[in-house]
C-alpha cells in the first residue's frame, strides 16, 4: 500500500469510534457463496480460515470471526493494529497487502478486502491473492460503500457542498474508484468465470456529532488537515455539523435547542457492492 493513511494516534481513535460496522446479509452471501448454498438456514458450518486485509481496526474483522473458525487481520498501520478489537481466534499482523509472504501458498479459505482496495497496488496484490487461496474453493472478497446518504434534502445539499467544495483537491484520484464501487477496475479483478455481484443497502441511526466525526475519519480530511492544518479543520468540521443541525431544525415544526439536535439520531444510508469470486485451476492468473 503505497498511500500512508489511518496511522497518526488521533486519527485511528476516531477511526475505531466511528467507522459503521457492516450489516449480516453482507456475512451472509460471502458464507452462502463459499458452500455453494442459496439460503444462509442451510449453513451450520464455518469457513476455516479467512484473512481480511487492511483490516484497519478490525470493523470487518470481528465480524468475520462469528462465520469463520480462524481469522487474521492484516493492517499496515501498527496504530490501526493497537485498537483492533480482540477475540479468540482473531490474530492481528502488520503488513501490507502487497506483502503477504508470510502465509503459505494454497493455504487460505476467503481473503476479504473492505472499502480499502483502491489504495493498494492491485496486480501486485492479486498475485499474492492467487498464491495464497486454496484452488478451487478459496473466495476472494472485495466490497465497496459508496458515499453516505442522508434522509434529509437540505441536508444531502450541504454533504455534497463539503465534499466538492469545502474539501476541493483533498481527494485522491483512487477515492474514486470506491465511490464507484470499482467499476472502473473491474477487468482486472481475479477469476472472472466465477464473480457475481450483490448490491445490498445498509442504513444506521447515529447522532449529527456521530455523523461529523465519521466524515472526520476520511481520507480528504486527513489531507485537509495536513494542508491547513488541525485547527482549520476542526473550524471547517464545526461549521459543516452547525449547517447540518440547522437543515434538521428546518425540517421540524418546533423550535428545538440545537444541543438536543446535535445529539438527535438521524437515519445514513449507504450503498454497497459486493464482489464475490473464486479460485479455479482454469481461471487463475
Amino acid at each position: 500500500m503505497n498511500y500512508p493513511l489511518f496511522v497518526e494516534s488521533n486519527h485511528t481513535a476516531i477511526y475505531k469510534a466511528y467507522r459503521p460496522r457492516y450489516p449480516k446479509e453482507l456475512y451472509h452471501r460471502i458464507l452462502e457463496f463459499y458452500f455453494n448454498k442459496v439460503n444462509i438456514d442451510e449453513i451450520n458450518k464455518k469457513i476455516p480460515l479467512a484473512v481480511d486485509i487492511a483490516c484497519g481496526s478490525g470493523q470487518a474483522t470481528i465480524d468475520l470471526s462469528s462465520y469463520c473458525g480462524h481469522v487474521i487481520g492484516i493492517d499496515g498501520s501498527e496504530n490501526q493494529l493497537k485498537q483492533a478489537s480482540l477475540k479468540d481466534n482473531i490474530e492481528y499482523h502488520c503488513s501490507t497487502a502487497e506483502n503477504l509472504t508470510f502465509l503459505p501458498s494454497n493455504s487460505i479459505d476467503l481473503v476479504t478486502v473492505a472499502t480499502a482496495l483502491h489504495w493498494f497496488d492491485i496486480e501486485t496484490f492479486f498475485q499474492q491473492v492467487n498464491r495464497i487461496l486454496k484452488p478451487n474453493d478459496g473466495v476472494l472478497c472485495i466490497w465497496a460503500i459508496g458515499m453516505p446518504l442522508l434522509n434529509n434534502s437540505k441536508a444531502s445539499e450541504i454533504l455534497n457542498n463539503f465534499c466538492q467544495n469545502d474539501l476541493n483537491n483533498c481527494w485522491s484520484d483512487r477515492v474514486n474508484l470506491v465511490i464507484n464501487h470499482y467499476e472502473p477496475i473491474l477487468d482486472k479483478f481475479p477469476y472472472p468465470t466465477t464473480r457475481i455481484k450483490h448490491i445490498i443497502e445498509h442504513q444506521q441511526e447515529m447522532s449529527i456529532y456521530e455523523f461529523v466525526n465519521l466524515i472526520e475519519t476520511w481520507s480528504p480530511c486527513q489531507k485537509y488537515c495536513e494542508i491547513h492544518g488541525k485547527d482549520k479543520l476542526k473550524e471547517l468540521l464545526k461549521m459543516f455539523a452547525n449547517n447540518l443541525v440547522t437543515c434538521y431544525i428546518e425540517s421540524t415544526n418546533d423550535i428545538v435547542d440545537r444541543n438536543f439536535i446535535n445529539n438527535q439520531m438521524i437515519v445514513v444510508k449507504w450503498i454497497i457492492h459486493l464482489h464475490l469470486m473464486k479460485k479455479t485451476i482454469v481461471d487463475t492468473h
